[in-house]
């Protein structure tokens, strides 16, 4: 008898455990980010992640989906259920830029899609290099107007929003150069720095080491607002393109159909946490602003973003290569 009791007890015992380890496991949720680790995107959802699960109680695996500048993530997660188990980190490109871009991105970014908050944005140096006889962006453009077709500029590729941003500042300028994409930032700021290209828009954290060299030199700031980070360097638009506003920024977005309350918990949680000083100060040390949304208000934003970049690219030209 003692022996059937014993049997009996591990037996509930272990029942216990299945049914704690099947309740660990449900109250798991992904946070998808379409960048590869170790970029400022994954390292802000990583950390993101970790405040979400203290908040909402639910751990939060993150998991890299790179690819085609975010869009592989974002075709994916368009389809994943909408439960509010599914969470992902979006940058302004792959929401705003690619679907005018790609022919083949496979998600609507309005229509599929729940906005529940910004995070940061991240806005863009002018930088020259240091050789360049130009300390100004009105100096550039006179410069530009003296030497028509000498100077040329960087990208990290054919679409990206630096690439965007320069063409623009030079068609609200009147002014031409001549685009050298490459792949990636490290590569074309590399170069501006060497000498082989004169110009380039890129953010604040990329251009950082190039600057802190003295082989390049930053003249103005995509924002409409100074940075805080660098108050100095005057934005576009004080140095004479009105109204100019070229930012690009990263937001947290589930999949459309995720029930409401789910949406503004979330919400109610990512703002308390970006505005939390640990979290905030880490996106600073970025180059980059927090940046506080309720889901209705990035939800506002993102509509006019996606008519902002559209047009833009219409106007550019850009094509991915």
């Amino acid at each position: 008898m003692k022996h059937f009791v014993s049997t009996v007890f591990r037996l509930f015992v272990f029942l216990g455990f299945l049914h704690g380890a099947s309740a660990i496991a449900d109250s798991s949720g992904k946070l998808i980010i379409g960048y590869p680790p170790g970029q400022s995107v994954d390292s802000i959802g990583r950390l993101l992640a970790d405040r979400l699960g203290e908040a909402t109680r639910r751990s939060w695996i993150v998991e890299n989906m790179p690819g085609q500048a975010g869009s592989i993530a974002l075709a994916a997660v368009a389809k994943m259920p909408a439960d509010g188990s599914v969470l992902t980190l979006s940058a302004s490109a792959a929401l705003a830029g690619n679907p005018f871009l790609y022919s083949n991105v496979r998600y609507d970014p309005i229509k599929d899609f729940e906005p529940i908050g910004l995070i940061y944005d991240a806005p863009l140096l002018l930088l020259v290099n240091a050789s360049l006889p130009v300390k100004s962006l009105n100096e550039l453009l006179a410069y530009l107007r003296a030497n028509p077709g000498k100077l040329s500029y960087s990208s990290p590729g054919n679409g990206s929003v630096s690439h965007l941003a320069m063409t623009e500042l030079l068609r609200r300028s009147g002014t031409q150069m001549q685009h050298i994409p490459y792949q990636g930032a490290t590569k074309s700021l590399s170069d501006l720095a060497g000498g082989q290209v004169q110009v380039s828009f890129d953010a604040v954290a990329a251009a950082q080491p190039f600057l802190a060299s003295g082989k390049i030199r930053a003249i103005a700031i995509s924002s409409k607002e100074r940075a805080s980070v660098l108050p100095e360097i005057p934005t576009v638009a004080e140095s004479g393109i009105d109204d100019f506003d070229m930012v690009p920024w990263v937001g947290l977005l589930a999949p459309a159909g995720t029930p409401k309350a789910d949406v503004d918990k979330l919400s109610a949680e990512l703002a308390k946490i970006v505005r939390s000083e640990d979290f905030s100060r880490r996106i600073v040390m970025l180059g980059a602003r927090p940046r506080v949304y309720s889901a209705p208000e990035f939800k506002t934003f993102l509509r006019s973003e996606v008519a902002h970049w559209s047009s833009v690219i219409k106007r550019s030209g850009a094509r991915p290569e």
